[in-house]
């Protein structure tokens, strides 16, 4: 290589580049990038000293020079670089002695830093302020390397858990400290996330504090850029789920309780309907007039329809709701057995949706069956001729339930007004639909059709 390409790398260097005189410290020569920084031509620095450019007194630069005399080594260090416009910029200064020809040259390096300092100032507070957040978070956070180092905890996993930054060396560490025997599969994801870098999350963990305290905890780990050893960080943040929790448990203590108490009293209920019952039929035995008897069997089964609602909701999972197809498909199955055990003439057909619903429509709507079903089977088919009763009941998308009982049977006695029944059944199915809030009507003119209307 020769001496003109030396010359244009000195020329077109990024660096400012001066070559000074060693025994008189006056410049030899300045390129192009050292003219721009300082803002002198070229042609007019030479026999300028380092003095004219470096915010330093002469004792200081002639410092410089006999540092690198002495130690034979190059200098680095930051100073202030003078502008011909009386301006400073932050500047990097690389001293170094050269031999050239028997004379003793210094080559100085100099590279304009403000921007670099700018941005490492802007980082250095984003850092503060990324502290300070952490520090000041209303939850726990520790700050991690790779290889487990706890870099920081900030004061609230300290209040929290009773350990400070001291007291654990490693996220490790604190795992076991903290889980005990049940630290492995912790441990496991920490592995996996260290390796992958892929965050994960840990839901109601039980946490065991400094005193022995027992906290739910759920967790949260992610990276977090790295040191600059180049070891990658990462995050862990918990959200203290101990009073959540005490607070499910003690719902779920309290709803335990009303069921146990809901289920008590649909026993108590249930067992006070059968002793009605019992006494019912005992002082039937004592009655001799057929009509009356046939009163206190009646009165039985209107009992009966409700205590087989109080067997269902006992045992059922919902002790407020039970599903109306089972039960109206038993009710009827009860009144057949009772009132026509062996009337295998009369076709029964069930149109009942799959729905589940509350006391105050299942006891009037059971009662409502009973009264038109039990009145079907007693007089609507005197000649024992073929027959059919139908039930239907559902509810449409608005929230109208319809429930339509009815037989092809002989119908209603003629002038009978259903508005102003003189039969104590009749005046039950007003009485339970006006409790419903709903529409009864009779419709048809073959056999007896009621049809009743409500919403829930």
């Amino acid at each position: 290589m020769n001496e003109s390409f030396f010359q244009t790398v000195f020329e077109q260097a990024s660096d400012g580049i001066v070559l000074i005189d060693g025994a008189g410290r006056y410049l030899l020569e300045a390129n192009k990038a050292f003219a721009e920084l300082v803002g002198y031509p070229e042609d007019s620095m030479v026999s300028m000293t380092l003095n004219d450019f470096i915010d330093l007194s002469s004792v200081g630069i002639e410092r410089l020079y006999n540092q690198v005399l002495a130690r034979k080594e190059q200098y680095i260090g930051e100073v202030k670089c003078r502008r011909s416009d009386g301006s400073l910029v932050n500047a990097e200064l690389r001293l170094s002695l050269l031999r050239c020809e028997g004379k003793e040259i210094f080559c100085a390096f100099i590279r304009d830093v403000t921007e670099y300092r700018h941005v490492e100032k802007g980082l250095m507070e984003t850092g503060n302020r990324f502290r300070q957040t952490v520090f000041a978070a209303p939850f726990p956070i520790m700050i991690h390397a790779e290889d487990g180092a706890v870099v920081m905890i900030n004061s609230e996993w300290t209040k929290r858990t009773g350990y400070s930054f001291k007291d654990i060396s490693t996220i490790d560490h604190w795992v076991k400290k903290a889980f005990g025997a049940e630290c492995a599969s912790v441990c496991e994801k920490l592995d996996f996330m260290h390796k992958t870098c892929t965050p994960c999350t840990f839901d109601d963990l039980p946490v065991t504090t400094k005193s022995g305290e027992k906290l739910v905890w759920n967790l949260s780990l992610a990276p977090a850029g790295s040191l600059q050893d180049e070891r990658s960080l990462f995050i862990t943040m918990a959200v203290d789920a101990t009073a959540d929790r005490r607070v499910e448990d003690d719902l779920k203590r309290s709803l335990d309780e009303k069921d146990a108490m809901l289920l008590e009293v649909q026993h108590r209920a249930r067992n006070n309907m059968q002793v009605i019952m019992s006494l019912l039929n005992l002082q039937s035995r004592y009655l001799s007039n057929p009509e009356t008897r046939e009163f206190f069997k009646e009165s039985q089964e209107r009992v009966r329809a409700m205590v087989l609602i109080h067997d269902m909701l006992c045992n059922s999972s919902n002790k407020a709701r039970i599903d109306f197809n089972e039960y109206g498909r038993s009710l009827v199955g009860g009144l057949i057995s009772a009132y026509s055990p062996n009337q295998s003439n009369l076709q029964v057909e069930m149109r009942i949706s799959r729905m589940d619903v509350n006391l105050e429509i299942a006891v009037p709507c059971g009662l409502i069956i009973h009264e038109l079903v039990s009145n079907s089977l007693k007089h609507g088919f005197p000649d024992l001729r073929n027959g059919t009763i139908s039930i239907d009941f559902n509810r449409d998308d608005t929230g109208l339930y319809t429930l339509v009982v009815g037989d092809n049977g002989i119908g209603l006695p003629n002038g009978l007004n259903c508005e102003m029944p003189c039969t104590l059944g009749l005046s039950l199915i007003n009485t339970l639909t006006k409790q419903l809030q709903g529409v009864v009507e009779f419709i048809g003119t073959s056999g007896t059709v009621c049809k009743i209307s409500f919403r829930e």
